[in-house]
């Protein structure tokens, strides 16, 4: 029988046991003095972000009926509220002629809801409206441009680790957006997961996921070369055991 667990993790899940083969090639590979290529960030990018090949029917595994991802689709694709260019994320920006990047960076807010409960589920979407209420009116108030974006797909949105990102363009407003996300939460009974980081930054023209992704993948390669004589397996563990507490480290500047 599939276990609930086995489907989706209420925190952030990175799936390493899933990617083992290809961790092992990548291990073996710089060992022979090879580099990553594409093919190794694109993997760690899935790891690091849960963004896994397989979550499609993840909804009806858990029992939701049928119609609750054809309406969360129906939604979250209305172009009159969201952006989505025909992707898999669904943005909402509010006075985006004022977007300014002070520092020529993103900021990203960041939050993961527990999915493993289905009311708490329905309950994000039902009080969405809340949020997005909250955000415009400080976008506003304040003359700034802010974003936010979650998943067009209810399948994604049940297994990736990033249920929620808000974006803003001048990092002296990181307080107040995680205030207005928090007391969000707090007012609607929200329960939120354990994240390895809730704050990060876009630069260069790369996602905090992808900056993230090849940070893991550098240190993970510096380790290898480091420790020549340890086997395969001892690589791929030494991954699967320090990969949240490695994300949770990189600090964003």
């Amino acid at each position: 029988m599939i276990k609930l667990k086995d489907l989706i993790a209420e925190s952030q899940k990175f799936d390493i046991e899933g990617n083992k083969k290809g961790i092992i090639g990548f291990v073996d590979k710089i060992r022979n003095g090879g580099k990553p290529d594409d093919d190794d960030h694109h993997r760690m990018y899935r790891i690091v972000t849960n963004s896994q090949i397989g979550s499609a029917g993840i909804s009806k595994k858990m029992g939701y009926k049928d119609n609750v991802a054809v309406e969360w689709k129906k939604y979250f694709s209305n172009s009159s509220i969201f952006t989505t260019n025909g992707g898999s994320w669904s943005q909402r920006d509010f006075n985006r002629d004022k977007r300014v990047k002070v520092d020529g960076r993103t900021y990203n807010y960041y939050i993961t809801i527990d999915r493993g409960n289905k009311n708490n589920v329905m309950l994000f979407w039902n009080k969405l409206k809340e949020l997005d209420k909250a955000l415009s009116e400080f976008s506003d108030k304040r003359h700034v441009a802010i974003s936010y974006k979650t998943h067009r797909h209810f399948d994604n949105f049940l297994s990736h680790n990033d249920s929620l990102k808000v974006y803003y363009y001048d990092n002296l407003l990181k307080g107040d957006i995680e205030s207005i996300v928090k007391k969000w939460v707090s007012d609607h009974n929200i329960k939120l997961s354990d994240r390895s980081h809730t704050h990060g930054v876009d630069k260069d023209d790369k996602s905090y996921g992808q900056i993230v992704a090849d940070t893991v993948l550098k240190l993970f390669v510096d380790s290898i070369k480091r420790h020549p004589n340890c086997k395969d397996e001892e690589h791929y563990e030494w991954i699967k055991k320090y990969i949240g507490e490695i994300i949770s480290n990189i600090k964003f500047r």
